[in-house]
């Protein structure tokens, strides 16, 4: 659990770290967008390109298993966002330098808040690095840690929240103890010292703190043991920041499920959507990833080509109707039984499908639908 004590010292002295220790690039390309069409997301108040001296504060409680967050809010009527870049603070105390951790990457396309608490209610989630690619980041201190998103297709905006969030989660932090806290830890612009937990260095549903016990929180309402973690053990806004660009059209064609998930013995009963496409040959597989996909001369299949691959091909009295014609509603139906084995219970997997009009017509690619065994 996040620990109180361990974070007095540090935010009473805001850690001064130089630009060189801080890691932070110095051109415009590298810590601005790559690209010139796409825009440029941040809350905290550092500078986009740091020139000089940086104050900043380490949040030495948050441990492993516990996250950070920030909220961007999207412009209303905007068109759909691809996330193409986000940017993990990751310091040391005193702006060392060498410190290093695991973290994994979730991204939720949106977020409400309720109460006086600000409780939050996070919205889809729509990228989960390690559930997704069984991978994390490896950061390193004293830094904003890029990582390039460009391969994914990862889309914010379509829930209608207004919002996005992308959060970070602590999985391994070699540098200290939950009990005792951590020299090196995800870090805030936060460079004051106050007495009051002021909405001009902290503002309300901005940064959001997971908690074991607790789930996420607004950092300006979260409490440990009934003692407000604001300002004394938080304070300023995470240095998190991100990248985006037009996502352009949603793809229409996609997997639907009347329940993403069953258990054992169960059956996940599907609708392959393909407006335009009828009577038009279709074939869907199943895998257990959905990146980096299977290539195609018309594009990416967002399935990776495994073991499970080949026997969702193969084994029609499991994954039943994976081949067939769309009908003409532009929908065809789908059915897979899951074997009657406990031990299968937790395994998630990806469900996607082809389109194959006549030769010299570019094949239609669905989009990949996450699947779970209860």
């Amino acid at each position: 659990m996040f620990q109180v004590p361990s974070l007095r010292a540090t935010l009473f002295g805001a850690v001064t770290i130089l630009l060189a220790s801080l890691g932070l690039a110095t051109s415009a390309e590298a810590q601005a967008c790559p690209g010139p069409t796409q825009t440029f997301w941040k809350n905290d108040t550092l500078p986009d390109i740091p020139t000089g001296p940086l104050a900043i504060s380490v949040i030495p409680g948050l441990c492993e298993g516990e996250g950070a967050a920030t909220v961007f809010d999207l412009v209303p009527g905007s068109a759909l966002q691809k996330v193409t870049q986000v940017v993990a603070p990751f310091g040391s105390a005193g702006g060392a330098s060498g410190a290093t951790a695991a973290i994994n990457l979730r991204i939720y396309d949106g977020v409400t808040f309720s109460g006086p608490q600000n409780t939050p209610t996070l919205g889809p989630l729509v990228f989960d690095l390690g559930a997704n690619t069984g991978s994390n980041i490896q950061v390193t201190s004293t830094a904003l840690n890029t990582f390039d998103l460009s391969s994914f297709n990862v889309t914010v905006g379509a829930s209608g929240l207004g919002n996005y969030v992308v959060a970070f989660i602590m999985e391994i932090n070699p540098n200290g103890s939950c009990a005792t806290g951590f020299t090196s830890n995800f870090f805030t612009d936060n460079s004051q010292v106050g007495f009051f937990c002021n909405p001009a260095i902290t503002p309300e549903k901005t940064s959001l703190m997971l908690i074991q016990g607790q789930g996420w929180t607004d950092a300006t309402k979260a409490t440990v043991s009934g003692v407000p973690l604001c300002p004394f053990f938080f304070a300023g806004i995470w240095a998190i920041r991100a990248c985006t660009e037009a996502a352009g059209p949603v793809n229409p064609l996609q997997v639907e499920a009347a329940s993403t998930s069953t258990p054992p013995g169960g059956f996940l009963s599907l609708t392959f959507k393909a407006p335009g496409f009828q009577a038009t040959p279709y074939l869907a597989a199943a895998s257990f990833g959905n990146t980096p996909g299977t290539p195609t001369a018309f594009g990416v299949v967002p399935l990776n080509f495994d073991g499970l691959m080949s026997l969702s091909l193969a084994l029609p009295s499991i994954f039943v109707n994976f081949a067939g014609l769309i009908g003409p509603t532009g929908e065809a139906p789908g059915l897979i039984f899951i074997p009657a084995d406990p031990g299968l219970a937790g395994l998630s997997f990806y469900v996607g499908f082809v389109t194959l009009p006549p030769p010299g017509i570019a094949w239609g690619i669905s989009d990949s639908l996450k699947l779970t065994i209860q």
